[in-house]
C-alpha cells in the first residue's frame, strides 16, 4: 500500500483537484475538513477517508492536537499539503512539532510567512531585487497623507493576510481612484485592526495577468515548470481564474526561476506576475506557497504537480520536465466564468465575440466537472443553492420588515 496524503481543506476545487490527481494514481487521500456541508471535495471517489477537524480559523492549537493524534495512528508518516493560505502558514508555525508524524517540504525558517503575509512579501522583494509595483505600507505607525500624496492612482488597497481581509470585507482588495477615496479605504482598514498595503495598478486587462509555476527539490534544484496565463478572473480584474490557458514564455520561465532561487523556495510553488504594457517587463503580485486551483490544468497538460511533490516527498523523485511546447489546454471553471463574463460585458471591458473566441480555441480542463467523479459536482451545485436560498430569504424578510 502507497503512503497516504493528509489534504487540509476540501471546501474548495483547489483540493479537489489534488485529491483527484494523488487519487488516480493510487495514492490513500485523508480529506480533512471543519464544515462537511461546503466541503464538497469530500465527496469525490478518490478520498480514502473524510475526516471532520476543528475549525483553524478559531481554534489552531487544537487542530494542530487534531493532526498529531491522527499522525500517531499512521505506520508510515504521511505526506501533509495544505489548500490554503492559513493551513500553509499553521504547518509552518507548528513545523517542529508536526515534522514527527508528517512529511512536508523544508522551508527556510520564517519564509513562508514572509510570502502568505503581502507585507512581509513586499519587503522581501524589495530586500532580494524582486521587481514589482509601487508599493506602501500602511501599518499603524504610517504617514497615511504622505502616502495618500506618492501613490499614482487608481491604486488598491490590499490586506497583508488575505484571508482575514476576505472575511470582513468580502473581497481581495479595496480601490480608490483618488486620495479621499484612498484615505476612506487605509482608515476602514484601520479600524478593523487589518494589516495593509497600498499598491500601485499595473495597467492592462486580466489577460496581461501570468503564472509560473515550479517544483523545487530539497537541494534546491527546479525540476518541473509551467507558465500560464490568465484569460479571464472573478471578481473581475482582481480575482481568481476562471479561464487560464497554459503557453510558454522563456522571459517568463527565466524570471520565476530567477525568483524562487533567490527567495530559497522548496516544494510546490506559483508566482502570480503582471505584465506591464509599458514596458513589457512581468511585475511580481503574489506567491501562492500552497496546492493550485490549477490543478486540473496541470494534470492535462502533463505537469502533475500535485504528484510530483508526494513523489519527491517520499523519496521516489520523478524525472524533470520543463513544459515548453503549448499543448492547447485552458482551466475553466464554469459557474464563476459565468459570473466574470456578466460582469466584464456590464462594465464593457469585453464584448460577447471576445468571450467567445478563447473559449472555442482550447480544450477544457474543468474546475469541477469530470467524467470519472461525478459527486462533487452535486455537492457543489448543492453548496450554490443553498447560497441562493439563503439570499433569498434574506432579501425577503428585508423586504418584510420595510412593509
Amino acid at each position: 500500500m502507497q503512503i497516504p496524503a493528509v489534504i487540509l481543506g476540501a471546501n474548495f476545487y483547489t483540493p479537489l483537484g489534488a485529491i483527484r490527481t494523488l487519487g488516480r494514481h493510487g495514492v490513500p487521500v485523508y480529506a480533512l475538513d471543519y464544515h462537511f456541508p461546503s466541503a464538497y471535495g469530500i465527496y469525490s471517489r478518490y478520498v480514502t477517508k473524510r475526516l471532520r477537524c476543528p475549525n483553524i480559523n478559531e481554534d489552531e492549537a487544537a487542530l494542530v492536537r487534531y493532526l498529531v493524534e491522527l499522525g500517531e495512528s499512521f505506520k508510515e508518516k504521511p505526506v501533509l499539503m495544505p489548500s490554503a493560505d492559513n493551513y500553509a502558514l499553521m504547518i509552518s508555525r507548528h513545523a517542529s512539532t508536526l515534522a514527527d508524524y508528517y512529511i512536508f517540504p523544508e522551508m527556510p525558517e520564517g519564509l513562508l510567512e514572509n510570502i502568505v503575509d503581502k507585507k512581509g512579501l513586499s519587503i522581501l522583494a524589495d530586500e532580494l531585487g524582486l521587481h514589482g509595483p509601487l508599493t506602501f505600507i500602511a501599518d499603524a505607525e504610517a504617514d497615511l497623507e504622505h502616502i495618500a500624496d506618492s501613490i499614482p492612482y487608481p491604486c488598491i488597497v490590499k490586506p497583508a493576510l488575505s484571508h482575514k481581509f476576505v472575511k470582513i470585507f468580502r473581497q481581495k482588495c479595496l480601490h480608490a481612484h483618488d486620495s479621499d477615496e484612498l484615505l476612506i479605504a487605509l482608515n476602514r482598514a484601520r479600524a478593523e485592526n487589518l494589516e495593509v498595503m497600498v499598491q500601485e495598478i499595473i495597467p492592462g486587462f486580466d489577460d496581461h495577468m501570468y503564472v509560473f509555476d515550479a517544483y523545487i527539490d530539497s537541494s534546491g534544484e527546479i525540476t518541473h515548470t509551467f507558465c500560464g496565463q490568465k484569460l479571464r478572473q472573478f471578481p473581475i480584474n482582481f480575482g481568481s481564474s476562471t479561464l487560464t490557458r497554459q503557453m510558454y514564455d522563456p522571459e517568463l520561465e527565466r524570471r520565476g526561476i530567477e525568483y524562487f532561487q533567490k527567495l530559497g523556495y522548496r516544494g510546490y510553488g506559483e508566482i502570480e506576475f503582471k505584465k506591464d504594457p509599458r514596458t513589457g517587463e512581468y511585475c511580481l503580485i503574489e506567491i501562492n506557497a500552497r496546492l493550485s486551483s490549477l490543478n486540473a490544468l496541470f494534470d492535462k497538460c502533463g505537469v502533475e504537480f500535485t504528484y510530483i511533490m508526494y513523489m519527491d516527498l517520499i523519496g521516489q523523485p520523478l524525472q524533470p520536465y520543463f513544459l515548453r511546447e503549448e499543448k492547447g489546454w485552458v482551466f475553466w471553471h464554469l459557474y464563476e466564468d459565468l459570473l466574470s463574463t456578466k460582469a466584464y460585458l456590464a462594465t464593457g471591458q469585453l464584448t460577447p465575440g471576445e468571450i467567445i473566441k478563447p473559449w472555442l480555441a482550447h480544450r477544457k480542463a474543468h474546475a469541477i466537472w469530470a467524467a470519472d467523479d461525478i459527486k462533487p459536482l452535486f455537492a457543489f451545485s448543492r453548496v450554490i443553492l443553498g447560497k441562493a436560498f439563503s439570499k433569498l430569504g434574506r432579501m425577503v424578510r428585508k423586504k418584510g420588515d420595510q412593509g
